[in-house]
Formats: C-alpha cells, structure tokens, sequence
C-alpha cells in the first residue's frame, strides 16, 4: 500500500496538527479508540502511537503543545474575513480543498457555491490562494475583488497593486472585450493569473444592471481563452444560483464546474477548534471541544459565529490572564452563553450600529420571520416561533439591502426551498426571539397583527394550490383584516400584506360583493326604481310631491351604493330615474338634495365603462368576434347559435343555426366577409357567409378545451385558416380550395390555441402539454424553442408589431415571450385571484393586454410599463373571451352569465388616470409652468408626466424606500423628494440624475417644500425635526424642534416668511423662517394631522387630519375661523387653488372635495374608488391632480367639471344609455321611456 500522508505533500501547510497519519502498519496498540467511517477518523487518548491499516498515527500530546511558546493574539478570525496570511490558522477543509485543486487543473472558471456563512471566501482565501502561492512563487498575479456598483471599477482596483495606474486604466472602459484587453496588454508570458471574485451575488444586488451585464459578458468570454494560466475562482451564494439564468454563456461555461461546499463533519470541525489554539500553545479543556461541536450542530450558517464565539472566549481568558494556564475553560464558554451567548452579543452590536432608518427596516424585517404559536410546554397563550419566508416577500429596496446586511452578519440565514428552488430567509437561530429583548418587545407588541397575518398567509398558500372560493376570508375575519390593510403602524412597522395577501384579500372582498350583489340581484338598475317606487307609495298619508322626495333621496343612495360596489352601469340607471323624478317635480327639490344626485350622476357618467349589454343568448356566450370595420360583432353561445350585432345600436343583426352543440369560437375573417366558427361538441370548424347568412363549408376534427375559445384563426391575409384538430394536432387549410394544407404535428396533448402572427409567417400555439410552439408557416416546421408554460397553456396573442407573444395559463399566469429570441421577456402580475386564464387580446396599439377568466372580471395590463391597470368589473360569472374593437376604443366581453358587454377603454376628456403604479402614490405636484407633472410611489422612484399626452416622461431612480413627497422648485430646474429611507434628493429635472443627497434625518422622511423664492429647501421627519437647508449650498441651515411626536407635514407661505408644520400630537406650529423661531402653536384637532395648506394671500391656513375634519385658521391671529365636516374617512392632503377660491381636500373615504372658501360649502365631490393620498392644482387652477392608494393618477379637468348642471349630467347620462334602453329584451316598455324628453349633449370624447 502507498504511503498516505495528512495534509496531502503538496499543500504547503507547516502547521502540526494534532493527529498525522505518516506509515503503514495493521494493528492497534492497547489503550487506544479509534473511530473509523467514510475514511475519517477520530482518535482519542493518552499515549503517543497507534498503528491501523498500515497506517501510523501520531498523536502530539498536550504536554508537548504547552511547551510551544504561548502568542496571546487571538487565533480566531471573530466575523474578518480569513486572509491568504491566515493559512497557518486554517484548518479541516483539507479535502475540500484537494477537489478544488483537481477542478482548476480542468477548468479556467469555478463557480464556488454554498449558503451564507459556509466559508466559501475562506477556502480559498486561506486555503487555495496560499497553495498557489507557494507553486507559483513571484510568477502568481493575485487578483481578489468583491464586485460593486461598477463590477469594472472594481476589477480595476485589484489591478493598481501589481501594476501602474495608467497601465490598469484600461479595465475601466465597460466594453464587450474589456477583460480580454486588459490581460492582453498586462500579463506576461510567464504569469500566472488567478483572478478571484468573491461574493458574486453582489453582482446582482448592488451593481448597474448594464454594467453587470457587459460585466458576466467578458466573464464567459474571457474563461473560454485557450491559455492555461488563467484560473477565474469565483464565490456565489446558492440561493443566487437562478439570477445567472439570463445569461446563458455563463451557464454553460461553469455548467460542469459548480463544487458545492458543505458543513463541516464533526472530524473537520474538532482541527478548525483545536489547531489554531494548539498554533499558539493553548489546548480546550477536557470536553469543551465536544460542548461547542454539539452546540453548532442544527444551526444553519454557524461558521462565522464559531469564530466569533472562540474569539470571544480566547479575548476574556487573555482579559483574565486565564491564558497561562495554556487552557481554554468549560466554565469561561459557558459563562459567555456559549455560541447563542455570543450571537446575542453579536446581534446587539449589529442592531446599535445601524442608522435609524434601517432600524425601522430590519424590525419589519425579523417581524416577518416571526409567527405566533401555542406554548404547550410552559401552559402560556402563545410563543413566539420562526417563520421561514420567501425572498420575495421582501420587495422593498431599502428591506432589500438590510437583508443583505444582516445575511451577511449571519443573523439571518438564507437558503433555497427544495422543491421550487425559490429563495428563502430566515433567522439563524430561534433562541433569539426569546433572548433578544428587543426583538421580544417588538414581538409582544404586535403578536395580534402578527398572528392574523400569518394566519392570512396560511390560508392564501392553500386557496392558491386548491383556488376554492370556500377558502377566501367573510365575515369579521375579512373585516379584521381589511381594518388592518389601512392601519398606518401595521403597514410601517410589520411592513404590510405582499402582493399574494393583497391578491387574496381583494379576491375575498369581490366574492364579498359579488354574493352580496346576487343577495340584492333586485336592487339593480331599474328594481331599484321599482322597490322605491313602492315604498314610496305605500305612504298613502303623504302628498305625492314629499312621495317623489323620498324616492330621489332613495335612488340617490342607491346609485352611490352601486357605484361602490363596481356597478357603475347600474349607479347610471339608477341615478337618471333620481333625476328624473327631479325634473317632474312640481315644487323642485332642496340644494342639498340636487348637489347629492348631481355628484352621484358625475361619478357615474365618468366611472362607467360598461356601455351595452347585449342579452339575447339563451345560454353562456363563449366567444365574440369584432368585423374589421368594427362595425358589426359575432357571437358563440352554448345555445348552439351564433348571433351577429350592429355594434352602434346594440341591435341583433341575424342568427345563424347550423351547428349540433355548443359552439365555443367564432372568428372574422380579414376581409370581413366570412365567418369562423368552431363546436368542440360536434368536432367541426364552419364557414359562413356575412351577407347570406349561410354555411359555406365544413371542417372536421376540431378539438380544443371546452370551455375555451382560442383554437382557430384565419392568417392576416385570409388565405390561411388554422385551428386545433385531434391527436394533438393543428391542421392548415386553404380558404378558397377548402384543400388541407398541412398538418402540424409536436406537442404531446391537446391544443387549446393558435393565433397567426401579424405579418402571417408564424403561428403560435398553445397546449395542455405547458408548451408554446411556433410554427414557419412557409415550411410548416416547428421552429426550435423551449417556451414552457406550467402547468398548462390556454391561449396565446401576438402584438400588433408581432414582437410580443402572450401567453395564458392555469393559476392567472400571463407570460410575454420575446418572439425573435423565443425567450421569456416578463411576467406579468398574477391574474386576479389566479384563476385559470381563458382569453388574451392584444389593443390595436399594443398599448394594452387584456386577459380573462374564471374570476369574473377582466384584467388589464399597461404593456410598456408591464402594469395592472384597474380591471373591467361587472359580469356576475367567468369571462370566456375578450376582443378589441379595431379602432381600440371598445372592448366586447363574452360571459357565462349569458350576455355580452360593450366596454369604453379609451381615456375621458374630463377624467384623465395616468398609467398606474403597482401600489401607493404618496405625492403628486405640479410644476411651476403646469407642463408636468411629479408623481412618487411605493416603488422608490419619482415620475414625471407629460400633462398634455398624458404620457410618462422620465424615471428617477435612487431611493432605497417608499418616496413621500416632491416638490418642484420655483424656476422648475429642480425637485425635491423625501423618502422613508432616510434622506431628501435633489434632482436635476432636465436631466432626471441627482444632484444632492441630504442624509441628515434619523428616520422616515413625510414631506418636503421649496420656499417661493427657491432659496430654502424644508423637510420633515419621523424624527419630530424640521430641517431648512441653502438649495444654493446644499448647507444646513437649522433644525427645528419643538413637536412632540413624528412630524407629517411642511408647508412655506406664498410670501415666504412662514412655515408651517403639522404634526401626530394633534398640533400645528407656525414658525418664523427668518428668526427660525416658533410664533404660534395652533390648537383644536383631536387626532393627529396630516397635511396643511397656505391660501395665496397667506391670510388662511387650512389643516386636516385623521379625524376627517378640515380646520381653516386666520394666520396672523392664530384663531380657528371654521370646521369643515364632509368625509367619512381621514384627510391625507389639502390644498387652494391658485386663485384662492376653492380649497381641495382628499381623504381615505375615496373622495376628493372641492369647497367654497367664502361659504364653506362644498362646490363638488370626486369618486376616486381608492384611498386619495395626495391632490396639487396645476398653476392655472384648470387642473386637479390626484395620487390614490390603488396606484392611480388622476387628472381632474375642473372647469369643465365645474360647469355642469343636472340638464347637462342627465344629457350626458341618456346618451350613454339610449342604445341599452331601446334594444336590450329585459328593459321594460315602460322603462324604455326614461330619457325621453331629454337631450344629447353632442360632445366628443367618450365613445
């Protein structure tokens, strides 16, 4: 047997460890243990020699290590990093270390992997670098870097300690062969470069997405060099192993080469304990090693607080002059705690370090990683448990980079979940939730909200596996939690519901409303009138005129109800017949009565999309079908006809009979003279004649899903007809021979769609198999591509530029695929409810992507911004197909519910909403010319509109957290913003890039405010200061201080000289910008306040708050002049127009309301069907702009808004209507009358 040695002869290791094993032998001396497995062995006992297998152990005695001369430095690295001239103090990854060594003799690129705190870095920084450092000797280049913002920069500084500054300069220059160049021009023959990249996934976390990019390019080329002394070692976290999937070079070349470093074995763990104190003279005490061995076992990521704990325990035996006695003691590593003693150190020491505002983010952080169980052990109400989450609950930037921070602390631990591979977070050890006070008190304070948030995120994983309504929240459990979805401290503190939580709520409260709508089916549109009528009636001892009073009053507040409800068709119905009533009344009606129906018929007339409903199928509809003249409209039903509608009237044309079932698909050819029609029940595909109204010709073997609508199409030039056939087949036919051209033969079940692509040379297709194919029409071969859609496919739709494919699946998936590359561009937001997708269609424009399903409504997307848009709401079952109409304007939707809706998509002229966010806009502002438009959101950036397109202009990106507020500077060259992370920007507005970042508040940012003369910049913050800072100067002027609690709001007075701040303890104060000093301390809300305004003339103030009061204050006199009562919900922001006259409030009860300011009477109420958060007058007064909690701007065209009398509002509400009166069969004749005697509006813009 060969000799073996330990460590291997060719590392150059000159430590002794404890046991070497140096010759051959087969026996055992007496007195000795030795346990053998796997090719480890532990040795333990007293005397010097034991011989096994022909193998010599020595084992070095404690006596001998004590005569070495004792170095009272610290062997242990504590939480540094292990550095190349840390090699003496390294030990136990021996045989890790030799695999490596293997794969860079095969290789020029390693991709080291494991999980945070595995001692990837470590194993080659002491390890590997050292080894080659001895073979290499002055020939090794040694290059180590950790990538930042500029991966290249990064490199580039690595460069400057072996070679010149002008030499290296070439590193800099982010070109596709940057790395090429650099070793081109640097190395020499004889060198041996070996380029070390440690922790790759900041790559990914923190570097420019184009520099990362042009960054992993040069990577993979430079790895495929044929130069054998280049060796690229890089480090990466596993649970980042999915961030290289778009880069597929990279992929393949460490495809092979990807080692994965494990946990110690206990063998390996007792040389990293006992070597590097037996390094410097000093043993463990007699079971010791085995305490700290079993200690760390179980915890995930224990390497780093290995290291920190024996550093600690060397540190106090040194402080106690212990380390004499050349031991290191049981009772001393207790005393400490032990490990979780020392990680509780540790973590305090993390926590006390950090700044404010990241406090605040790593509470929410741990807060999420926390359940609330049952302690059945101690007989208490609950305990407080770990919660392991996904890494995508935690989407916030700032939450993003503090996770990063305490991952690499090793206070959290992240890793991958076994069978979706998707990355997860979670505490390193539970012992902190009880240990950590300050954990414990968080924990305590909010284990309610905790709890029933945990609980909702229980049930939202089990409704969307099983996707039962049974499994939505009712009752007081969805009032519970809707209660807690507005509560401002559980959205700040615990950081709010994620977007799957959202998503279930808002499922459970339309499965709220629609059981709600289907308990009151009767008090729609005209029901209602009929159920007031009667009551109306029944009081027999009243006069008819105080009859017809109670009837408006009834239909008013029922059309208000409606419209809440997402019934805005019916609110319409509902609030013509109170207007009605009105104009047939002898006496007229109060004011108030006619300002209450006149804001119920202007919400109505411009929250209505719905237009028609064509009603006159006797089963579900299934498919509709628009002409290309938009003109007329076809129709699927399970009543086996097709039925053809003028689109203008609503009127049915024809019906045609033919088929012997249910006919799922009808389709246009386009040339608008034949008709497509498809039955999965009797298996054909038939041709109609538009003008004749008869069947052309029949097509056999169709086959598709039932319930679907996707499977046949006619190609752009109408020569083509495709559709799904059996056998897992598409079948080609000639139109005009009626001859089959081809059989497309691939997927390996049931095609449920196909769709030509715009210029006609592809098709798309779509199976239960989770594929999406595409075909070359002129070959009429599958293109290769691997578009997989689980579980399975419903439909696919091209962009009108043929760019694009879109993509529907079960569970509410939508994908958009790359067509060129046949690679996935995005996902989109999960389909509400995520429910099975049944339709996609494409606008005209390629604007928007609309999407139907299981889920009754219709979902829509902004294809630019890859967005939700508020979805159509209205059917009463699932939504088979959708179809835009070709000039864009009108959607057609096909329900189970047996009817058709015609639906207005394009924007109001009145009532203009910007391109929605995902979530919150905080802050919206005019600038100075009203030509733009500021917005600030949820997502941490800052938007600027084009007011007059309507179109977003520019991005600016930097914040780490939610943006409150902005304010544009009076010469419009700036904008201020304020952000929960900590810091106020200035931003240059030409070019969208910061200029400034003040970093001097200690926590959350509300609201900042430029003075008029632009000279001083005000923000204010969670931590109850004002700050006024030189805009010229960026400079800290001063601090102002004297609010008892967080500070909500500042405002400038016109002229300039006051400032006014608004504050949670219920106050506002008025200061003196000039002496920077507090002239007066308004008094009178009785909850905190939240936003106050300065009239033009400085004479008023207005301020408002929580407790949905608005207070206006004469300013020099400090009196409060009135209360102006009105919303039912708290007021976010108030504001004056620029003339003084009106003052706009918006609140949390939806509305916006525009008041008198000389009569203090309401002049106009807004309908925002959201949360109002923030309002700003353009300069000229014309416009109100709006930011709401669903996402949504909005701009309020006021003047024309203002001048609309009820004549005007019920013009304008029958000619929305007129067509629906007149052709739909469940209007009554008598019904049929309410707009008679009552004019058009002749106006544009709303279809």
């Amino acid at each position: 047997m060969n000799q073996q040695e330990y460590p291997p002869d060719d590392l150059p290791f000159t430590q002794q460890p404890i046991i070497q094993i140096q010759a051959d032998n087969s026996t055992f001396d007496s007195g000795m243990q030795a346990i053998i497995g796997d090719g480890n062995i532990q040795v333990q006992g007293d005397i010097n020699i034991v011989t096994f297998n022909e193998t010599k152990i020595l084992q070095i005695s404690i006596e001998e290590i004590k005569t070495r001369k004792i170095i009272v430095t610290s062997p242990y690295k504590g939480l540094k990093k292990f550095e190349p001239a840390d090699k003496d103090l390294f030990f136990g990854r021996d045989q890790f270390l030799k695999g490596l060594l293997n794969e860079l003799e095969q290789t020029n690129l390693i991709l080291l992997l494991g999980a945070s705190g595995s001692g990837k870095s470590s194993v080659v920084r002491a390890g590997l670098i050292p080894w080659l450092s001895q073979k290499f000797g002055s020939r090794l280049v040694n290059l180590m870097f950790t990538p930042d913002t500029d991966p290249f920069e990064s490199f580039y500084a690595s460069l400057l300690g072996k070679y010149k500054q002008a030499e290296a300069q070439i590193a800099r220059e982010a070109k596709a062969d940057t790395l090429t160049q650099v070793v081109t021009r640097l190395k020499q023959p004889d060198d041996y470069w070996f380029i070390f990249i440690d922790q790759f996934e900041e790559l990914f976390t923190t570097s420019q997405s184009e520099k990362r990019d042009q960054f992993i390019t040069n990577l993979a080329k430079l790895s495929k060099t044929k130069e054998r002394s280049i060796k690229i070692m890089v480090t990466m976290r596993a649970d980042f192993l999915d961030k290289l999937s778009p880069y597929p070079r990279l992929v393949k070349a460490t495809d092979k080469h990807r080692p994965l470093i494990a946990e110690m074995q206990p063998d390996e763990l007792r040389l990293a304990i006992e070597q590097p104190a037996a390094h410097h003279g000093v043993v463990f005490e007699t079971g010791l090693v085995e305490e700290i061995i079993k200690d760390v076992q179980g915890q995930a990521g224990y390497l780093p607080l290995l290291q920190y704990t024996l550093n600690l325990l060397w540190e106090i035996e040194v402080e106690t002059n212990s380390i004499n006695d050349r031991t290191l003691s049981i009772s001393t590593y207790r005393q400490i705690g032990g490990v979780r003693g020392a990680l509780q150190k540790h973590i305090d020491y993390i926590y006390d370090s950090l700044p404010e505002v990241e406090k605040f983010a790593t509470q929410r952080i741990f807060l999420k990683l926390v359940d609330i169980g049952k302690d059945t052990e101690f007989g208490t109400e609950w305990k407080p448990v770990r919660r392991r989450a996904l890494k995508s609950e935690f989407n916030d930037e700032l939450e993003q980079s503090v996770l990063a921070k305490l991952i690499n602390e090793n206070l959290l631990v992240s890793d991958q979940e076994p069978q979706s591979q998707e990355s997860t977070v979670d505490i390193t050890h539970e012992i902190l939730l009880t240990s950590w006070t300050t954990l414990n008190t968080w924990i305590k304070q909010n284990r309610q909200a905790i709890a029933l948030r945990n609980r909702l995120n229980d049930d939202v994983a089990l409704w969307k596996f099983q996707k039962a309504d049974d499994e939505l929240w009712n009752g007081s459990k969805l009032e519970q939690i809707l209660e807690l979805r507005k509560d401002a401290t559980f959205n700040q503190v615990l950081g709010g519901f994620n977007d799957a939580a959202n998503q279930f709520i808002d499922a459970s409260v339309g499965l709220r409303d629609r059981q709600r709508r289907k308990t009151i089916i009767g008090l729609t549109s005209f029901s209602v009138v009929a159920l007031i009528l009667a009551g109306a009636a029944g009081l027999g001892w009243l006069s008819t005129e105080f009859q017809r009073q109670q009837t408006i009053t009834g239909l008013t507040t029922a059309s208000e109800e409606l419209f809440d409800s997402n019934k805005e068709f019916d609110a319409l119905l509902a609030s013509l017949n109170a207007g009605k009533q009105v104009k047939q009344a002898a006496f007229g009606v109060n004011s108030d009565m006619q300002f209450q129906l006149k804001v119920a018929l202007q919400q109505a007339i411009y929250g209505v999309k719905e237009r028609n409903r064509l009603e006159k199928h006797k089963a579900r509809v299934i498919s509709v079908s628009y002409s290309p003249n938009g003109k007329t409209l076809a129709s699927a039903s399970a009543d086996k006809t097709i039925k053809l509608w003028d689109v203008a009237t609503g009127k049915e044309i024809s019906t045609l009979t033919g088929h012997n079932d249910v006919v799922t698909v009808v389709s246009f050819s386009p040339d608008g003279k034949t008709l497509a029609s498809a039955s999965v029940g009797d298996k054909t595909v038939r041709l109609w004649d538009i003008t004749t109204g008869k069947e052309i010709f029949t097509f056999s073997g169709y086959q598709a899903d039932d319930q679907g609508n996707n499977g046949v199409s006619f190609s752009p030039d109408g020569q083509l007809l495709a559709f799904a056939c059996k056998g897992n087949t598409i079948q080609l036919w000639n139109v005009a021979t009626r001859q089959k051209i081809a059989t497309l033969i691939g997927h390996k079940d049931r095609v449920d769609g196909v769709s030509f692509s715009p210029k006609g040379r592809l098709l798309a297709s779509a199976s239960l198999d989770g594929t999406v194919k595409l075909w070359d029409i002129t070959t009429y071969k599958e293109i290769p591509s691997n578009m997989q859609h689980y579980p399975w496919v419903c439909g696919v739709s091209f962009s009108p530029d043929g760019q694009l494919l879109a993509s529907g699946g079960d569970g509410g998936s939508v994908i958009l695929w790359n067509v060129a590359t046949r690679t996935k561009f995005a996902d989109l937001p999960n389909f509400t409810g995520n429910e099975r997708v049944t339709n996609l269609s494409f606008s005209p424009n390629g604007q928007l992507l609309a999407a139907s399903g299981f889920n009754y409504d219709i979902n829509l997307w902004n294809v630019d911004t890859l967005k939700k848009i508020p979805s159509l709401t209205g059917h009463s079952a699932m939504v088979h197909n959708i179809r835009f109409s070709p000039d864009g304007q009108w959607l057609a939707s096909a329900s189970s519910d047996r009817s058709i809706k015609l639906w207005y998509i394009a924007q109001r002229l009145e009532v203009k909403s910007l391109s929605s966010y995902d979530d919150y806009v905080f802050s919206v502002s005019f600038s100075p010319n009203g030509r733009r438009l500021a917005s600030s959101d949820k997502e941490s950036s800052v938007k600027l509109w084009d007011v007059a397109t309507g179109q977003q202009s520019k991005t600016f990106m930097g914040h780490q957290h939610w943006v409150s507020s902005v304010s544009f500077s009076p010469d419009e060259k700036y904008l201020a913003s304020g952000s929960w992370d900590g810091t106020v920007k200035l931003w240059d507005v030409a070019t969208g890039q910061p200029i400034k970042t003040f970093f001097e508040h200690k926590h959350w940012v509300n609201s900042v405010s430029f003075s008029p003369d632009g000279k001083y910049l005000a923000s204010d913050s969670w931590d109850r200061t004002v700050k006024l800072r030189d805009v010229a100067t960026g400079k800290e002027i001063r601090t102002l201080t004297g609010h008892k609690d967080t500070i909500t709001a500042v405002s400038f007075s016109r002229d300039g000289r006051l400032l006014a701040s608004a504050s949670r303890d219920q106050t506002i104060k008025l200061w003196d910008v000039a002496t920077r000093t507090i002239i007066a301390t308004l008094t009178g809300h009785r909850g905190e306040v939240n936003t106050t305004s300065f009239s033009p003339d400085g004479r008023l103030l207005a301020s408002a708050g929580e407790t949905t009061t608005i207070k206006l204050w004469n300013v020099a006199t400090g009196k409060e002049l009135a209360t102006l009562t009105g919303h039912k919900a708290g007021v976010n922001s108030v504001s004056f127009s620029p003339d003084g006259r009106v003052l706009a409030s918006a609140s949390n009860d939806n509305t916006i309301i525009l008041w008198d300011v000389a009569t203090h009477k309401k002049i106009n109420i807004f309908n925002a069907k959201a949360e109002v958060k923030s309002i700003s007058f353009s300069p000229d007064g014309r416009l109100l702009a709006s930011g709401s909690r669903s996402g949504t701007v909005i701009l309020w065209d006021l003047k024309a808004l203002s001048n609309l009398t009820l004549d005007n509002l019920l013009a304008r509400g029958c000619d929305w209507v007129r067509g629906y009166l007149q052709t739909n069969p469940n209007v009554s004749d008598s019904d049929k009358q309410l707009c008679n005697g009552i004019g058009t509006a002749n106006r544009k813009g709303d279809g």
